[in-house]
């Protein structure tokens, strides 16, 4: 297991070292250990995120994978106005990602809104996917507009990422690709566009791997109790080879909640899940998705499917 370091002193040796400049950085950088993880979902933040909570710098960034044994990490940006307090640009993130490509590996997204308006032809779009590719993007997301899943916007988008083989970290619940209890919209989606890799992330997305839910379940970030027979993810897993999940911020509660079933979920979607934290906040200070393979008691060889060779393989790593 990675060791952890407290808050206050990341947060204090975060301040020496940006205080001394980037060569104590680099100086304090350790050799990858392995087997490390791979992250499949952190962010990088500007300074009027506030005093406390950020910036979250590549620098920064880089000194919390060190303190936790991440590797690599894949640093998603937020364009849309629902996704966060502001923007943070694909051109800032595959920019501040291109400082460290050993480590940092940048993702990119476009509002689907902006299809509607100043990029109406498929072909646009693929052209502009593929200008971030060129520029070194792995990735489209962190997804996250105020539309249904299945909106014909959304349609669009897919169909671009799918041409330029660009897998979709998509987040859902009542605010964001909005669907309906046992996810309808999303089954449309991996139906209509087979060959598009669309990675789950989020409350609605998680609270489905229970069955029996209703509309406003699939807000709640972290449902308690035992999971209900029935739940949207596996039926969705079995008839779809292209869904994967993302296990950062409340995929790990999804599984702990109920060690039985987490600990057959871990087991048999082990080609289909991908390691994740979610870290974008200095306040943050609970990630429980590391405790998952000690909780489960889970084999070598499952354990790094799901902590690096899934990702590895999706993002075409080599």
């Amino acid at each position: 297991m990675p060791h952890t370091i407290s808050r206050r002193d990341f947060l204090a040796g975060t301040a020496a070292a940006l205080a001394a400049g980037p060569t104590l950085f680099a100086a304090e950088k350790q050799p990858a250990k392995s087997p490390r993880y791979l992250d499949i979902h952190v962010h990088l933040t500007h300074r009027w995120f506030g005093a406390e909570r950020g910036p979250v710098t590549a620098d920064v960034l880089l000194r919390w994978m060190d303190a936790h044994d991440v590797e690599r990490a894949a640093v998603l940006p937020l364009v849309s106005p629902e996704a966060f307090w502001y923007p943070v640009t694909s051109e800032f993130v595959i920019t501040e990602a291109a400082r460290h490509p050993d480590r940092l590996i940048p993702f990119c997204a476009i509002d689907p809104r902006t299809l509607g308006t100043h990029l109406p032809e498929t072909k646009q779009v693929v052209d502009m996917l593929n200008r971030y590719i060129d520029a070194g993007a792995r990735g489209f997301g962190e997804h996250k507009a105020l539309l249904d899943i299945d909106d014909p916007l959304n349609m669009k988008l897919y169909e671009a990422c799918s041409a330029a083989k660009l897998p979709v970290l998509f987040h859902l619940d009542n605010r964001a690709n909005m669907d309906k209890p046992g996810l309808p919209g999303l089954a449309k989606v991996l139906k209509t566009f087979p060959e598009l890799v669309m990675i789950g992330h989020g409350k609605g997305w998680w609270a489905s791997i229970a069955g029996g839910l209703a509309q406003p379940d699939l807000h709640v970030g972290y449902p308690a109790g035992p999971v209900a027979p029935g739940g949207a993810i596996d039926a969705l897993m079995d008839r779809y080879p292209n869904l994967y999940g993302d296990l950062s911020s409340s995929g790990a509660h999804a599984l702990l909640r109920d060690r039985e079933f987490g600990s057959a979920f871990l087991q048999r979607r082990a080609d289909r899940l991908l390691f994740g934290t979610d870290f974008y906040d200095l306040t943050q200070e609970s990630f429980p998705q590391f405790d998952l393979f000690r909780t489960f008691n889970v084999e070598p060889k499952t354990r790094e499917k799901i902590a690096h060779s899934n990702a590895a393989q999706l993002l075409r790593l080599g």
